[in-house]
């Protein structure tokens, strides 16, 4: 499922001084297809992540259309665009969002527990997935057991769980070693070249060794690298 943006951007009021508002992200086009990873680079406030959001269908853009394939994210009521979202993006985030409380397993499967039972099938995949990310072992450990690489290790793979058809990544090896970047940017081309479309902002530089698409969000605006 390819992906689209026709001229999506994002305003912010100001609280104070000069103008009344500000683009976060100015009027972009973007396209993504099926199979392919794209990184943007940008410095920290550049709008990177509020164009992950939009795209991801958590922020509602001031202007423009996001299409996953035939379907209009922000034409959806907010409980359809919620089950479509758990169905069809994965999204990892910037930071560890595991819950304290569950397993390694079990955190894993949250995103399928939304809208369902979890059945034998779904939790053997689990498995597989952690056994894909190289963590197979620790399913029973709790998230705090885990070194930083094993967490986002971890957010790979429970963003894998529910197969989206989009998987979008928030500097998914930020504070990561040499050695576990290089083994997360691997993943993350795995991915993409079994079929998934891959979006990453990221800071690092060696991403672009394993991307199709390389570009650079500078003042909210999105450009060819």
């Amino acid at each position: 499922m390819d992906l689209t943006a026709h001229q999506i951007s994002k305003k912010f009021n100001r609280r104070v001084g000069g103008a009344n508002w500000f683009y976060a992200v100015q009027p972009t086009d973007f396209t993504l297809e099926s199979g392919k990873l794209a990184v943007i680079y940008g410095r920290s406030g550049s709008g990177k992540t509020t164009f992950l959001n939009m795209i991801g269908g958590l922020l509602q853009p001031s202007g423009g259309r996001v299409l996953l394939g035939d379907t209009d994210l922000y034409a959806m009521s907010d409980k359809e665009l919620s089950a479509f979202r758990n169905k069809t993006i994965g999204m990892i985030p910037q930071g560890s969002t595991a819950l304290g409380s569950l397993t390694v397993l079990e955190n894993i499967l949250v995103p399928a527990m939304i809208y369902g039972k979890i059945s034998a099938e779904k939790d053997n995949y689990a498995k597989e997935l952690l056994d894909t990310v190289g963590i197979g072992l620790l399913s029973d450990a709790m998230p705090q057991e885990l070194s930083g690489g094993e967490q986002r290790r971890m957010a790979i793979a429970r963003s894998l769980i529910n197969s989206p058809e989009i998987l979008l990544c928030d500097e998914p090896t930020g504070d990561l070693d040499d050695e576990n970047t290089r083994s997360v940017l691997e993943l993350l081309r795995e991915v993409a070249d079994k079929g998934t479309a891959v979006l990453m902002v990221t800071h690092e530089p060696e991403a672009k060794n394993y991307a199709n698409i390389v570009m650079k969000m500078d003042g909210g605006a999105l450009k060819n690298a």
